[in-house]
């Protein structure tokens, strides 16, 4: 009997050390998928401004094209906002930091 009493005993801290390591293992994947959740949130918020961005400067730029406005006032705007520029213009480009 008293053998029957050391396999029980053995087979009981046996499983509750494969609990405890399931329960280590299963607050692990918790963690890291709430980590990753909040990384896509972030995400998500940083993507929608640009979202919204891209919108105003769609309907500013949608104004534009629907106005009738002179030619130069069409051109600033295309060089400001898209940075189009003519083929034939030189650029210079001032890297220095101040």
């Amino acid at each position: 009997m008293s053998q029957e009493k050391k396999k029980q005993f053995s087979l009981t801290l046996l499983m509750r050390v494969l609990l405890g390591v399931l329960v280590v293992v299963a607050i692990g994947i918790f963690a890291n998928s709430v980590m990753r959740y909040n990384e896509l949130l972030e995400q998500q918020r940083e993507l929608e401004a640009q979202l919204a961005d891209y919108q105003e400067m769609k309907e500013e730029l949608q104004e534009i094209l629907n106005s009738e406005d002179d030619y130069e006032k069409i051109v600033k705007i295309a060089k400001e906002q898209l940075g189009l520029y003519f083929p034939d213009e030189e650029i210079f480009y001032n890297d220095r930091n101040e």
